[in-house]
């Protein structure tokens, strides 16, 4: 007999016997790996527990246990093959926003609405906000933040946060 055929005349055993109790069939009936993985690994020397990963006695994942398969989740040709910064080279979001600045050297106006462009860079998560150039207004426009990549307040992409 191979491994198929036992496990299907045990599976067939199992559903034709009624569950009684005292009577129960045996569970290990056609199997024949009985191994037991071992539970650390030396690194550096050193005994390092490493049984959360490894299966129970015959490969069999233990109760509450999920083993990680041994083969590749995606499979080739597909997801990214490139990195990030060469897939978003050169794309960028521009978003039109404004703020609004206080004006304490006029009675006539008490704040004054700046448009400016904020320019977001995927392929390196970095932030640029322009102001456009207005001729003769007397306020410095042009760059008003370089582009730069700015840490967020909770160690996360600025990207999730947009």
């Amino acid at each position: 007999f191979n491994t198929f055929n036992t496990t299907i005349i045990t599976n067939n055993l199992r559903m034709a016997l009624p569950f009684l109790p005292g009577h129960s069939t045996n569970s290990n009936l056609g199997v024949d790996n009985f191994r037991k993985p071992h539970a650390f690994d030396m690194r550096n020397g050193v005994p390092v527990f490493v049984g959360e990963e490894k299966p129970g006695i015959g490969g069999k994942a233990l109760p509450g246990q999920k083993i990680a398969p041994k083969s590749k989740i995606v499979p080739n040709g597909a997801g990214q093959s490139a990195p990030s910064w060469v897939v978003h080279d050169r794309q960028v979001l521009r978003f039109s926003a404004y703020f609004q600045e206080a004006v304490h050297e006029k009675r006539e106006e008490k704040y004054r609405i700046r448009n400016c462009t904020i320019l977001y860079y995927l392929e390196d998560d970095s932030i640029q906000v322009n102001e456009a150039r207005q001729e003769n207004s007397g306020i410095p426009q042009g760059t008003l933040i370089r582009r730069h990549v700015y840490p967020s307040r909770h160690q996360a992409t600025i990207s999730s946060t947009l």
